[in-house]
């Protein structure tokens, strides 16, 4: 299969890129900046806000399944509202609107817990949107417009996965309280200053979140959907501990702290059954893993 995904050279579009292009499909990247350079997948310079650049990709490389990972994140859409609704709602109408044109069959798109907002239960895949962020705004309207597309267009297949706190090795935008957490641990720092926050918080392995994606991109699936990913719910000095096990003499200074916006509880009520696959990382095993990923010092 051609897979092109928009937002290639970004963190979870590289680890999708790669997982699709191991299982042997031609992956293209799609971004406004390039990826490194690897044998396997294709780059090709493309700003979603711009309808031209992303019709132009498209009918070029003709995907069979469009992967659509291009957005601005939660501070960057506060800060700059205008071009948080170019990029990831208006950047989202020029991806279906393109798919549409070029013949794609499926798309899968992220979406974000962001877009449900406060809830008083524990919302599973059908609770209505109420975002309470710029950048839940957003995802809600990528929600809405994929609906509207499929009602108009049966044949099209559109996919959508609301990720919460995906961490890993590599992230570079957005809220990175782990990596955060762990890169000062490795880094030799005695004292290891952490926040606090009173509940837990839905944490999600990028290796999770990339076999999301890609089992969503392959599934025997058709019609629209919207699913839940949901990962291991832990607290943040747990997270802590585990590092104080790996660097003895680690010493633990808890800041407290609110427990932020995206923390909520969420049902993966679905994605099993739909997709095969749940995350299934528990936060020990992603920290290990991206300490074991860092470069020796």
């Amino acid at each position: 299969m051609r897979i092109a995904i928009t937002g290639g050279a970004g963190f979870l579009g590289l680890a999708s890129a790669m997982r699709l292009a191991g299982d042997g499909h031609e992956v293209q990247a799609l971004d406004i900046s390039a990826p490194p350079a690897r044998p396997d997948i294709t780059f090709r310079a493309c700003d979603v806000a711009e309808m031209g650049d992303v019709t132009s990709a498209f009918s070029a490389f003709r995907p069979d399944i469009i992967v659509h990972l291009a957005a601005l994140l939660t501070l960057d859409a506060k800060a700059d509202i205008a071009a948080a609704t170019r990029v990831n709602a208006l950047g989202t109408a020029h991806v279906f609107a393109a798919a549409l044109e070029t013949g794609a069959k499926r798309i899968v798109y992220a979406s974000s817990v962001a877009a449900l907002g406060d809830a008083d239960t524990v919302p599973g895949d059908a609770a209505m949107a109420r975002p309470a962020s710029v950048y839940g705004a957003t995802k809600a309207f990528g929600e809405h417009l994929a609906r509207a597309f499929a009602a108009d267009n049966p044949d099209l297949t559109l996919i959508g996965l609301r990720f919460g706190s995906v961490y890993g090795l590599g992230r570079a935008r957005g809220w990175r309280a782990i990596q955060t957490l762990v890169e000062q641990a490795a880094s030799g720092a005695g004292d290891l200053a952490f926040p606090d926050f009173r509940e837990p918080i839905d944490w999600t392995w990028i290796g999770d979140a990339a076999e999301v994606t890609a089992c969503a991109a392959t599934a025997s699936l058709s019609g629209n959907h919207v699913f839940n990913v949901v990962g291991d719910k832990r607290l943040m000095r747990e997270a802590a501990a585990h590092l104080a096990t790996r660097f003895p003499g680690l010493r633990l200074a808890p800041q407290p702290d609110v427990t932020p916006p995206s923390a909520w509880s969420f049902a993966n009520d679905g994605l099993q059954a739909a997709l095969g696959y749940v995350p299934h990382t528990c936060m020990e095993d992603g920290i290990d893993a991206m300490l074991a990923a860092m470069p020796a010092r």
